[in-house]
């Protein structure tokens, strides 16, 4: 049986559906790739070739709207195997926490869980 995809109203945090630059690091090797989607937990990525599930990326967001910027590790969450590659990133604590301010920056001022009224 396939693994369970979570509901998106299941996410704990609000995505946004913004497109930005995102520099990735990994196995020694850099590519500069677009986000899809973006969240204080993580991003959805567009990238060059297939990540591995479960490794360690270094992540740099920056978008033309702002300077603001963030940085960080990040958990290949999920990953497809067939073009385009696509993968879900999971942010470490302290990435999320810049990843605010960074959200702010490029959305601004909005409810970022999911659960927030109004």
């Amino acid at each position: 049986m396939p693994p369970r995809v979570p509901e998106p109203d299941a996410r704990r945090y609000r995505r946004f559906a913004v497109v930005f630059a995102v520099e990735l690091s990994s196995g020694g090797g850099v590519q500069t790739c677009q986000a899809e989607d973006l969240g204080v937990g993580g991003c959805r990525v567009q990238v060059l070739f297939p990540l591995q599930r479960g490794a360690s990326v270094r992540l740099r967001l920056r978008s033309e709207r702002t300077a603001v910027e963030a940085t960080g590790q990040a958990t290949v969450a999920w990953t497809t195997r067939d073009p385009p590659y696509r993968a879900g990133l999971a942010f470490s604590d302290p990435l999320a926490e810049q990843a605010i301010a960074f959200i702010r920056a490029i959305v601004g001022p909005s409810r970022l869980l999911t659960g927030d009224p109004g």
